[in-house]
């Protein structure tokens, strides 16, 4: 089945947190499978279209799962914690909507922390607001923060995956979700960083980018950059990027064969970038994060089966500057 293509715009006005959304992007998304236990799911691919940061930590939308909450599909999505309150079901809302979530803390310093990542689900167009919650084999119960739902835990390494649980009704088909600033969740005039809806089809799940004028660490480009990877190896880049895309050439110095680059690139400025030689076959991948204003590119190169692990940084030509 051929992925769809969701293109929408419309205006919803909510009176309690005082804006209005305007939906003008799409997201295609791969076919969603579907459990004997009803249980619809599907990971998102990189780069993911939905991303935030709530302060330091960058927040990625990477899966989403929809089905009966007691489904043991979803029973396992939940984290093996004790509860500080009775878990409990709820008869009218025997369904739950998950949302899986990749959090990065670049710099933080290995320990545990706790922190909020701000997503709400928006509950009607008066604005009413729903704190995501965990889910135990007994039930629902609510995350602990103050003020705001500590959902992200960070044990002692600076990236996590977890999954954040909606309960609902198996009627509801289309939900709006919004990510606030952590520290300004009880002001009921605190204006969302991000907006975002999710549509559930029989054919799939629809992913749509709901924030107007959302947009990258850097505008589409054109540069060259030079560097080394490794201790040994100089090289030069001639990089293009249109919206998530990367494409380019490289060139290692001082030897006079050409190779291609092909890639992406999300919000954030975390890229992978195949390196290609001839065009149809891969010799080589990069990893790694553009700086502010993408100047500069480091991270880690590696054969296609991650192999000869070498540190790289290119840096943008000055003659471009």
């Amino acid at each position: 089945m051929r992925p769809m293509t969701v293109l929408h715009m419309e205006s919803t006005q909510m009176s309690k947190i005082g804006i209005v959304v305007f939906v003008i992007s799409s997201f295609v998304a791969p076919a969603s499978g579907v459990t004997a236990a009803g249980v619809q799911e599907k990971k998102i691919p990189f780069p993911p279209p939905i991303q935030w940061k709530s302060g330091n930590v960058e927040i990625s939308l990477v899966g989403v799962a929809w089905g009966p909450a007691d489904a043991p599909e979803m029973i396992s999505k939940g984290r093996a914690k004790l509860p500080r309150e009775e878990p409990r079901f709820f008869p009218d809302r025997a369904y739950a909507l998950a949302l899986q979530f990749q959090a990065k803390a670049p710099g933080l310093p290995g320990k545990e922390l706790y922190v909020g990542s701000g997503i709400v689900r928006v509950g009607d167009v008066s604005g009413e607001l729903e704190a995501p919650m965990e889910l135990t084999p007994s039930g629902f119960v609510k995350f602990s923060g103050s003020p705001g739902t500590c959902d992200v835990h960070f044990a002692g390494t600076n990236s996590t995956e977890y999954w954040d649980f909606f309960p609902l009704s198996r009627a509801q088909r289309e939900f709006l979700f919004q990510a606030f600033p952590f520290s300004a969740l009880s002001q009921s005039n605190s204006q969302p960083i991000f907006s975002f809806r999710i549509i559930l089809r029989d054919n799939g799940i629809d992913i749509i980018n709901a924030s107007a004028g959302s947009q990258g660490e850097c505008a589409d480009f054109t540069k060259r950059f030079g560097g080394t990877i490794g201790p040994h190896s100089k090289a030069s880049l001639e990089l293009t990027q249109k919206g998530t895309v990367l494409s380019g050439t490289e060139q290692y110095i001082p030897f006079d064969k050409t190779l291609w680059l092909k890639g992406s690139v999300d919000t954030f400025g975390n890229f992978v970038l195949d390196e290609h030689y001839p065009q149809d076959h891969v010799t080589g991948i990069f990893k790694g994060k553009f700086s502010r204003g993408c100047q500069a590119m480091t991270g880690y190169f590696s054969k296609p089966d991650g192999s000869r692990l070498l540190p790289f940084e290119f840096h943008e030509s000055e003659a471009q500057r």
